[in-house]
């Protein structure tokens, strides 16, 4: 393309007419030869731009229609209800007369979600900062992907560790927080043991957001400008102090998104909470012992057993988390857009602290009293010699300072090893007692005829049906997550452009059991179908679009624009351009978006207990009656009291986190394979 360059950068050519289009937007440069092509391909131009354009239409219907369906199935049991249904704290809605109230499970929901967020945030950020700011280089990659396997870690197993593992030792942790604050109400502790509270509950979640909050504050951390950090350095500040005056103040906007999306998370999430929490429909305010209830748990356990009030009171209920999610999911992103720093701002230095009269005192200090001592107008030239001597002090490290500096490189090592103490306990359990049962037998056989004391049976009929139901949700999710990708990169501009990228970015916080009452709503009670594996594939779908969509659109915008320019200059046709040159080029970080979104909906739990039902059968015909799954065969196991069951819930535990991890490695092989200026 060097050679071509005279005729695109010289103004009087008669042969680039298009030359003036910017190239920064791809797609939508000059098309060259192209404008002169056959009416064949024109129209193929025009039918490839109105499918793309069609696929992004979908996405704002499916979006409405969730909104228009939960609200019409919502309608009846709102209307039936004999007191508020967004303030009463009570839930009796299939009771004469009705009486149920939003406000009881809201107010679990914000409980264990505050909960989440004290415990999961300083130890994800402290995470972060280790590995941004203190691993060494080599090392902090490896770091970073130990903490994100956390998020590979489906929430059905969160809750089996939670149950199993983690509920029995909250009663002396429990003891210790009462024995401390027991002199705040809500802190008070009865002594029962393992407490199954709002508490052991929020633990649990603060686990589950962590990967979350330390993968969005680490990307962030290390966006902080190089001339800043030197800048803090040449002033002689510490480590500890560097971070403060340059790493933090640059990052704060961007944790502070990190941990409201962590937040919108712990909102909802559904099964861990389910299998953890000990659930009762009174008002609570002892958070130590036993009770509680949230939006998505309560959903989760009661539907199946409600009537038709009952059913439209928990539909009302999803319909207020979803709102709930929606705001707070809004509310990061507005954060998140205040704190994006100009290009002028971002080069900024730190500036210089160094009148201080205090040897002593850190680069911190001075900076905060720089106002103060500015004042001082007398001797000026005196002064400013004087700041020289005093500048040359501050590389001399003062004890105090260096303490503070060594107990801030210990306190955020500390938050790391807390970070993953729980992924080792996690893997050491399942691997331990899920090996007890890891056989041949477990893998080829289902548990038809077996029943759940016995210490037969198998989860053949569950990994069937996953990975039916996920293959399913892939072939619908693929095409219409890349061509909406295509449309947003290629030909997205004006209202609808915007109004899609909202909607991923709104789908990318849905809660999966909003997703799964809607294809209950939409699916099941008014187009009249039964349960099945491919209605649950359906809801798996809307939970993996937003990950395929975003994931596609990165790697469509990462296309060098030289090359659609290149193929415009031969008179390709836009389409065609797109299929074989930027598609072809971008398909390797488009597999691997779409290899992690399939690895993350095969770890759903809620919307297949709500669509798909469960059977301990072999059922090959995803199209046809109850299907099972592996998320909800551990779900079923793992709240029997028998153990052989309990061994059954830790095999296939296992067995979902091997292919998980393997559809993870596979990925992350991918992207390492095709990354660009790898030695072939």
């Amino acid at each position: 393309m060097s050679g071509e360059s005279p005729a695109v950068t010289d103004p009087p050519g008669p042969a680039e007419p298009d030359s003036k289009t910017s190239p920064s937007e791809p797609g939508r440069g000059r098309r060259g030869a192209a404008a002169g092509l056959t009416g064949s391909s024109r129209r193929g131009d025009g039918i490839f731009a109105g499918t793309a354009r069609g696929s992004a239409l979908f996405l704002l219907v499916l979006m409405g229609a969730i909104v228009a369906f939960l609200i019409t199935q919502a309608v009846h049991a709102i209307s039936a209800d004999s007191v508020n249904f967004l303030t009463a704290f009570e839930w009796n809605p299939d009771e004469d007369p009705s009486v149920w109230g939003v406000a009881l499970v809201a107010w679990g929901t914000l409980v264990t979600s505050l909960f989440a967020l004290a415990i999961g945030a300083p130890i994800a950020v402290g995470a972060a900062l280790f590995i941004s700011q203190y691993a060494p280089r080599r090392l902090a990659q490896l770091l970073g992907y130990v903490v994100d396997l956390l998020a590979a870690v489906p929430s059905v197993v969160y809750g089996l560790w939670g149950i199993i593992f983690l509920v029995p030792h909250m009663g002396g942790v429990s003891q210790v927080v009462s024995d401390v604050l027991g002199w705040i109400p809500i802190f008070h502790y009865d002594g029962a043991p393992s407490p199954r509270s709002v508490f052991a509950a929020g633990v649990v979640l603060a686990i589950m957001i962590l990967p979350i909050v330390a993968a969005i504050s680490r990307e962030v951390f290390l966006q902080t400008p190089r001339e800043n950090i030197e800048a803090a350095y040449a002033l002689g500040a510490t480590k500890w102090e560097m971070i403060r005056l340059a790493v933090l103040p640059y990052g704060r906007s961007g944790v502070i998104s990190a941990i409201v999306l962590g937040f919108g998370r712990a909102l909802g999430e559904t099964i861990a909470v389910a299998m953890v929490l000990s659930q009762t429909n009174t008002f609570f305010t002892h958070f130590l012992e036993p009770g509680g209830n949230t939006i998505a748990a309560n959903i989760a356990v009661q539907f199946k057993n409600a009537f038709d009030v009952g059913r439209g009171a928990l539909i009302a209920s999803g319909l207020v988390l979803f709102v709930m999610t929606l705001l707070v999911n809004y509310l990061a992103r507005w954060i998140a857009r205040r704190g994006v720093i100009t290009d002028d701002t971002a080069a900024q230095p730190v500036r210089s602290p160094i009148t201080t009269t205090d040897a002593d005192e850190s680069p911190v200090e001075a900076f905060q009293h720089r106002d103060a001592v500015n004042q001082r107008t007398a001797g000026a030239r005196e002064t400013r010699q004087s700041d020289v001597l005093r500048a040359a002090s501050l590389t001399e490290v003062a004890p105090r300072r260096r303490i503070t500096n060594l107990l801030a490189r210990s306190g955020v090592g500390a938050a790391f090893l807390l970070a993953v103490l729980p992924l080792i306990s996690i893997l050491v359990l399942v691997i331990s007692n899920g090996s007890k049962r890891f056989d041949q037998t477990f893998l080829n056989n289902s548990m038809r005829n077996v029943s759940e004391s016995d210490p037969g049976g198998g989860a053949y009929h569950a990994i069937i049906g996953t990975l039916e139901q996920a293959g399913l949700a892939t072939l619908i999710a693929v095409p219409i997550g890349v061509l909406v990708a295509i449309y947003l990169v290629e030909y997205g501009r004006g209202a609808l452009a915007r109004s899609v990228t909202f909607i991923v970015d709104v789908m990318m916080g849905l809660p999966s059991i909003v997703a799964g009452l809607f294809i209950l709503s939409l699916w099941i009670l008014a187009f009249g179908f039964k349960s099945s594996g491919f209605a649950g594939s359906l809801a798996l779908m809307i939970l993996m679009l937003p990950l395929v969509i975003r994931s596609s659109e990165e790697m469509l915008k990462l296309v060098p624009h030289s090359l659609r320019e290149a193929s415009y200059a031969l008179g390709v046709s836009k389409w065609r351009t797109v299929l074989r040159i930027v598609v072809p080029t971008a398909l390797p970080g488009i597999v691997t978006g779409i290899m992690l979104g399939v690895a993350r909906i095969m770890g759903e739990t809620a919307p297949v207990l709500l669509v798909v039902g469960f059977t301990s059968s072999i059922n090959p015909n995803p199209f046809s009656g109850a299907q099972g799954s592996l998320p909800a065969f551990i779900y079923n196991e793992a709240t029997q009291p028998y153990q052989p069951a309990i061994d059954r819930a830790w095999a296939g535990a296992l067995t979902l986190i091997l292919i998980i991890m393997i559809l993870n490695l596979l990925a992350r092989l991918i992207a390492w394979w095709k990354k660009p200026g790898r030695a072939a």
